[in-house]
């Protein structure tokens, strides 16, 4: 974390890792972030056409706690974990596609695994976010073996225990259902790191907003 000084005030700057596979809809959550109003997608001002994924880091400020705050994500570009990310990221996201098992299994034998030995002398201090994109396309057919095709929230939950992920959420950024919420609970997260209690919840607990 630094610290810019804006007429007279020290304002946070919250480095944030935002990882996964592609296609997993990062590129259109982060397009959306700054088209929340009043609490829900105001799908009135969201552009038109394909969303492309950033080629810089997505900077937004926030006033949490009666002070303001500058957040910056990272998101990951490729397959594998070789983006120029900050050294010192505050909170890291880990996204999966909902509609797509294998996107939830890269994320917890890949990019947890990676996180962990590219930064493991934040393993104690940084806190970790298992996120579930896509949530629109969630059905409830079933495979020939009788499991579901997604992943249900239970199965989101329990693979966010198993990687020690602090927080779990789930949201669509297409329809913009509990788009708000996860914000909500990513933007209160990262304020918190700026504190001397810092981020992370309680030893082995994980929270679902």
């Amino acid at each position: 974390m630094t610290t810019q000084v804006l007429e007279g005030k020290s304002i946070p700057e919250v480095d944030i890792l935002f990882l996964g596979s592609p296609g997993v809809g990062k590129a259109t959550f982060l397009s959306r972030i700054h088209h929340i109003r009043d609490g829900k997608l105001d799908k009135s001002t969201v552009p038109k056409g394909r969303v492309f994924a950033p080629s810089a880091p997505l900077t937004f400020d926030v006033t949490l706690f009666r002070r303001p705050y500058q957040f910056r994500i990272h998101p990951s570009t490729s397959t594998l974990f070789i983006d120029p990310f900050p050294s010192a990221p505050a909170f890291a996201i880990i996204a999966f596609s909902i509609s797509s098992r294998e996107s939830l299994h890269n994320a917890q034998y890949y990019w947890r695994k990676q996180l962990s030995l590219h930064f493991s002398d934040l393993e104690h201090t940084m806190p970790v976010m298992l996120l579930g994109l896509k949530r629109d396309e969630r059905t409830e057919r079933r495979r020939e073996d009788g499991t579901f095709e997604c992943v249900m929230p239970n199965e989101g939950l329990q693979a966010a225990q198993e990687m020690r992920c602090d927080r779990y959420g789930e949201c669509s950024a297409l329809t913009g259902e509990l788009m708000f919420e996860v914000l909500e609970d990513i933007t209160r997260t990262a304020a918190k790191t700026t504190t001397e209690a810092g981020g992370l919840s309680d030893p082995g607990s994980c929270s679902v907003m």
